[in-house]
């Protein structure tokens, strides 16, 4: 049925404990999912795929993406249920956090169709939603940020010349630096995200409103894992340019982007290791890689790669996500000495912050890299940036790269111009 849009729609439900929308933004292919109501949550367990693969077993999601079965989380910290990686300090929100739904709303981009699937009494309050949806007024403006804190520039860069020594020793090839980001007084979750999508429709977003105070917002463009009945494809991306104030500058960018070698590098190591990852669980023979493309956002181009493969009969989605994690683009290489080399590095833990938030539903699941990625909480916001360090990386361009993936949430989180 067609219908409205789908920021129409969970406008209704931005408030609601339990209620998520995983965002396809304004993609003319692709989908968005909204759910509400969730039969039951998960906040702590000793195997994550375990538990997933039980909250996600007896539905059938047909010819749609999601028919009921998991949404939620899986934290970078969480890692260390399936891999042995350092595990990390708690962060204001739960380690992971997976809830089981008993039904899907499902907007089609490509048709902008809606088709809505589940248990009766959701998909009677599905069709009410639907009914009530108004069109929205342009979001609240956003506040200026009362306090902001993050790692000094000298102390980023010092990093970075850290992580060179270790590289030129042989420690490492790559290792991924990060940084947080604090923001009090930022006001109410939904309007900023609201105005984040505005100036940067995410390919793989989300709003998930964990509690009263207490949600989670991504803008990610990044895909982790897709999975369908034994079919698995993940698409890394590493490699940054800003996108220019006109037309020539942009292309310029663009041009510098496809044609750096060190950025080139940088994303064949992790293709390799998410290669590496998924080779360990792939029938012989079938993991494929494709060329390297150019992906242009609001604010950034990036460098991508896809990567697909054909799994052996015993391997479900559960089993795929945690052969792939933590995810390699958000690591480096190799993935477990750049994990530990990060926990020395890092004064702060990441938290759902470069791990995968989606869904999983009887033989399908999609799940992203959680980068462009904040916590809220009240009114307080919390978000990280970073990138990965190679050989031939210059300290201060690392620092800009970080600043330029900021901008979209700073401009629309109230943060201050970063120098």
């Amino acid at each position: 049925m067609t219908g409205p849009s789908p920021e129409e729609v969970f406008a209704q439900l931005s408030q609601e404990p339990g209620a998520v929308w995983l965002d396809g933004g304004n993609a003319t292919t692709g989908w968005s999912i909204v759910s509400f109501k969730p039969d039951e949550i998960i906040t702590e367990c000793t195997d994550w795929r375990e538990t997933g693969r039980r909250l996600a077993q007896d539905f059938d999601p047909g010819r749609l993406p999601f028919s009921g079965g998991v949404i939620g989380y899986i934290g970078y910290g969480a890692g260390a249920q399936v891999a042995p990686v350092p595990r990390q300090d708690s962060t204001w929100e739960p380690e992971l956090w997976l809830g089981r739904y008993p039904g899907g709303m499902c907007y089609d981009h490509k048709n902008a169709k809606w088709h809505l699937a589940g248990s009766q009494s959701f998909t009677r309050r599905a069709k009410k939603l639907l009914a009530a949806a108004t069109p929205l007024s342009l979001p609240e403006p956003r506040p200026e940020a009362t306090h902001y804190q993050s790692i000094e520039k000298e102390n980023f860069i010092a990093a970075v010349q850290r992580i060179h020594e270790w590289l030129l020793a042989g420690d490492c090839y790559q290792i991924n630096l990060t940084r947080p980001v604090w923001l009090d007084g930022v006001g109410k979750p939904w309007p900023a995200y609201r105005r984040l999508r505005a100036h940067s429709a995410p390919k793989y977003g989300a709003f998930l409103n964990l509690e009263s105070s207490l949600a989670v917002l991504s803008n990610s463009p990044e895909l982790l894992l897709t999975y369908d009945q034994g079919y698995a494809a993940s698409e890394p991306i590493k490699g940054t340019r800003p996108r220019g104030e006109h037309p020539i500058e942009d292309a310029q960018y663009r041009d510098a982007l496809l044609h750096s070698r060190k950025d080139q590098a940088e994303l064949t190591m992790i293709v390799d290791l998410v290669r590496n990852d998924l080779g360990k669980i792939a029938q012989p023979g079938t993991v494929k890689t494709s060329a390297r493309i150019i992906q242009s956002h609001a604010n950034v181009h990036h460098a991508s790669r896809h990567v697909k493969a054909i799994l052996r009969p015993d391997i479900d989605a559960w089993s795929a996500l945690g052969a792939l994690f933590p995810p390699g683009s958000v690591t480096g290489a190799p993935k477990i000495r750049a994990c530990e080399r990060i926990n020395q590095l890092e004064t702060h833990p990441r938290g759902t912050y470069c791990g995968a938030i989606g869904y999983a539903s009887g033989s399908r699941a999609c799940f992203n890299v959680s980068i462009r990625t904040a916590v809220w909480r009240k009114d307080q916001c919390r978000y990280h940036v970073g990138g990965g360090i190679v050989i031939d990386s210059k300290p201060m361009d690392e620092w800009w790269e970080t600043v330029h993936k900021a901008a979209a949430m700073a401009q629309a989180y109230g943060a201050p111009i970063e120098r």
